[in-house]
């Protein structure tokens, strides 16, 4: 069991990644409802720095598919944008998660992930493409368009951090639990 115990948290942040990855494809993530900085977030704050390259491999390799075979886009400096959060939030998880992941720092963590998201991310779409005027008015259209997504992202986001954090939190407890039996008998 102590095997098992020590093990789960590495299985469970890879399989998260590699479900998000394929979560995205498969159903291309229409209402943004993929917890995508949630997994970020618990990986960074399990996992090893020199482990990241996995993970942004993985979702860099998604989005680049999604992007160029599946809706037909050039690639742009947008994706870039996204490509850098994911790097941004992972720093994030490692610094502020791994250490003390309480569920007031992993609602900071994804809140500020996500909202930081949706105002780099809208921006750097204002910019590249040309659906929306180059003014304010303009970047207040792309702001107001993207909320419906933003609203989903964000829920899915702070349910699933808070449910992956506290079951990772639930399995180590577990493991004291077993450890300080193992040392009473």
């Amino acid at each position: 069991m102590k095997y098992i115990e020590s093990r789960f948290p590495i299985v469970l942040s890879y399989l998260l990644i590699l479900g998000v990855a394929l979560l995205r494809i498969e159903l291309f993530n229409p209402y943004n409802v993929v917890p995508v900085f949630s997994c970020l977030l618990l990986f960074a704050a399990t996992r090893p720095v020199r482990e990241f390259v996995l993970p942004l491999s993985a979702l860099v390799g998604v989005d680049v598919f999604l992007t160029t075979h599946q809706y037909g886009y050039p690639l742009t400096l947008d994706a870039v944008v996204t490509w850098i959060w994911y790097v941004i939030v992972m720093l994030l998880g490692s610094g502020l998660l791994r250490s003390l992941p309480s569920w007031r720092r992993v609602a900071a963590s994804t809140l500020l992930a996500s909202v930081s998201f949706f105002l780099v991310s809208n921006l750097a779409v204002w910019v590249v493409w040309q659906m929306y005027p180059k003014s304010l008015a303009g970047l207040g259209a792309c702001y107001l368009a993207a909320l419906p997504f933003f609203r989903n992202s964000l829920t899915s986001e702070l349910c699933f951090s808070l449910l992956l954090f506290g079951l990772m939190g639930y399995v180590k407890s577990l493991a004291i639990l077993g450890n300080d039996r193992h040392a009473h008998c």
